[in-house]
């Protein structure tokens, strides 16, 4: 199995966080230093005209703001992810050569997910995640232990990895792919934990039962052919 990182994709996408950034700052300072020269040197006395020039302002560091967060955002982007990582090392001496595992892709039209496993199954997205303590799975919903008590929990990594499913099917469907079959799997690293489930929506489990709960469901049967296999990790690799 390989263990890679789409590292393209990462390029493509701050290029186009970077892009999109400098072209909403350098309108937001054009539409600003027009407004307060419109109003240090009035060309009308109308309250209607003065308040336009001054809604100028407001919106071109409003657009301004916007356009530094996304050049933030293009500069931070994740160029890696450990926990994803070290899931996929954890893979590599269960799954054979058939087997591509994906980690920190993020593509505009998925978002980020922390890794894809592709392989005769279909597609695996894994929300990975290292929180430690008391956690509880009952269906779609999560409690976990705080401050000595037991409480609804403030994210829910199914509901995340459910986003990721459907986001990667019609990522495929648009690239002719519906056949892939998506699932999902949540999979928590953190030596200190205590999980349990009841009833899972989506499989969750502990790097150390990883592949027991894979076998039980993903690997279950081999559905879609080698090249279908090819197409999918291309996709989501070059796509």
């Amino acid at each position: 199995m390989e263990n890679i990182k789409p590292a393209g994709n990462i390029a493509r996408r701050g290029r186009y966080y970077l892009f999109v950034g400098s072209i909403a700052v350098l309108g937001g300072a054009i539409a600003m230093a027009l407004g307060i020269l419109s109003l240090v040197l009035p060309l009308s006395t109308q309250i209607i005209i003065q308040a336009f020039f001054a809604l100028m302002v407001l919106g071109g560091f409003i657009f301004a703001a916007v356009g530094i967060a996304a050049i933030v955002r293009a500069l931070t982007l994740q160029k890696d992810n450990p926990l994803a990582y070290a899931v996929g090392e954890a893979l590599t001496q269960f799954l054979d050569n058939r087997y591509t595992y994906m980690r920190n892709v993020s593509k505009r039209r998925v978002g980020y997910i922390d890794a894809v496993l592709v392989g005769p199954p279909g597609a695996l997205v894994f929300r990975i995640v290292d929180y430690e303590g008391v956690w509880m799975n009952e269906r779609a919903e999560w409690i976990n232990q705080r401050r000595g008590k037991l409480r609804n929990a403030k994210t829910n990594p199914t509901r995340e990895c459910a986003e990721d499913v459907y986001a990667l099917r019609k990522f495929l469907s648009r690239r002719d792919l519906e056949q892939v079959p998506v699932h999902g799997i949540v999979v928590f690293t953190a030596r200190k934990i205590e999980l349990s489930a009841d009833g899972p929506v989506v499989p969750v489990c502990e790097i150390s039962t990883l592949y027991q709960i894979m076998r039980r469901d993903y690997l279950v049967d081999e559905r879609i052919a080698p090249p279908t296999v090819r197409a999918a990790v291309d996709a989501v690799y070059d796509g």
